[in-house]
């Protein structure tokens, strides 16, 4: 039987960390074949205490590791480096797994897939199940990579890893703000199969205070330069997609044209439009670009006429 190491980042969440921690006891994998690596990464508050709380009290070998604030991305890759099983599993502090996650998923590992993931489900901040929630996940196994650049459908703590292709593949880029686990995932599946359990068996807790929400524009800045830096690095891949390539790219900045026109930040989204008829055009975006172009006073009068 293959051992796991559980990686958890966490900043001052202690005590949602409890129910992450708590969701790894509750698995019905072997317990002798789990290890846990909770990184603090610089936390204020009482994360330590809770962590040796929990070693003292459940059977799975668990390791608390301190480091000085430097984002998710440096936190996974801190865990990376100490983790000693062969497969790799991400759980956040604020979400949790369903008992049979790590049972279910495990032996999909093998020499051809490196990568398994599963369908999810969401919650609000108060564990509310959200049933219409807009995110969904896509199942595709085999070679996902175009799915994926086409739809970032993998969550991290969704996802298994084979340690070895992990390493291969190399570290979650610590330059990025936010996306990191895009990049990463578009790096794995370049080079590896995957597969999925097609079980809900990762809660995902959707919190309006994640960096991303609270800043959409960054969100969609780091996935263009994510996408487009992904295209130009392997020119086979979006050659032989081009089409698909193109279309991703340009609904990408029609999107955020879309949400920066709703904040009245005309010259910017004008400038998102014309990237996105230039890499495919299209009637929706060339309308919201002259929606864009024209004064606020014509287009009321437009819209009034009917």
């Amino acid at each position: 039987m293959r051992t796991v190491s559980v990686i958890i980042p966490s900043y001052n969440s202690a005590a949602l960390l409890e129910e992450a921690l708590a969701s790894v006891a509750a698995q019905t994998y072997p317990h002798r074949e789990l290890e846990v690596l909770v990184i603090d990464d610089g936390s204020s508050d009482d994360t330590a205490d809770r962590v040796a709380a929990f070693a003292e009290r459940e059977s799975i070998a668990t390791r608390y590791v301190y480091q000085r604030n430097a984002g998710p991305a440096a936190a996974r890759n801190r865990g990376l480096r100490l983790a000693k099983g062969s497969v790799i599993a991400f759980l956040d502090a604020d979400d949790r797994w369903e008992p049979t996650k790590l049972e279910r998923q495990v032996p999909l590992i093998d020499g051809r897939v490196a990568l398994v993931y599963c369908d999810s489900s969401f919650c609000d901040a108060h564990g509310r199940p959200i049933a219409d929630y807009v995110r969904r996940v896509q199942l595709h196994r085999g070679d996902i990579l175009l799915p994926l650049f086409c739809n970032h459908f993998l969550m991290t703590p969704a996802v298994i890893l084979d340690r070895a292709a992990a390493m291969a593949v190399g570290f979650f880029d610590e330059s990025l703000p936010v996306g990191e686990d895009y990049e990463y995932f578009l790096r794995f599946a370049q080079r590896y199969e995957a597969d999925y359990v097609a079980e809900k068996l990762f809660v995902r807790s959707v919190r309006p205070g994640s960096l991303s929400r609270r800043d959409y524009a960054l969100d969609a800045r780091v996935d263009l330069a994510t996408l487009i830096g992904f295209a130009r690095a392997h020119r086979d891949f979006a050659r032989r997609h081009r089409s698909a390539v193109n279309r991703r790219i340009a609904e990408c900045h029609y999107d955020f044209a879309y949400r920066l026109l709703a904040d009245n930040r005309r010259r910017e989204a004008i400038a998102e439009l014309l990237r996105s008829l230039a890499r495919r055009p299209g009637v929706n975006s060339a309308r919201t670009l002259l929606r864009a172009l024209l004064p606020p006073l014509v287009v009321r009068a437009v819209r009034a006429q009917g």
